[in-house]
């Protein structure tokens, strides 16, 4: 998603009633992909409609349901009337994460695996950008 960037970019908004749902786009489990599985299917779930998910509890719903992908996105999503709620789904990259998260995993992968472990094969876990 270069238009919105890395994860660490931040927006501010005024806070509302709202629920979000993050979503890598396609395969899910960035922190599962940093541990091991980088381009593994058992780290994908199934697509799904998850904006719908208000209309599912509730079909009468007044609830607003976006599907964010960039920044502007975003903005539109957080920029709607404050009078209900608000349901975000945010698709992201599944392989963006902050240096913290990627790290963490990778020293998870090590505590679960050992120093021979299959987290050591090319392409196996996301590594943190050099």
């Amino acid at each position: 998603m270069p238009e919105a960037g890395r994860c660490e970019n931040r927006v501010s908004a005024p806070r509302r009633p709202g629920s979000w749902r993050l979503t890598t786009a396609g395969p899910r489990g960035t922190i599962d992909r940093s541990w091991l599985g980088k381009t593994s299917r058992y780290n994908d779930v199934a697509n799904w409609a998850y904006a719908d998910l208000p209309k599912a509890f509730r079909p009468d719903t007044t609830a607003r349901s976006f599907t964010v992908r960039t920044v502007a996105d975003l903005e539109e999503a957080l920029s709607a009337p404050n009078d209900t709620l608000i349901f975000i789904e945010a698709i992201m990259d599944p392989f963006d994460a902050p240096t913290a998260v990627i790290n963490g995993g990778n020293n998870g992968a090590d505590l679960d695996y050992g120093p021979r472990g299959p987290q050591h094969r090319d392409n196996m876990l996301i590594r943190p950008a050099e």
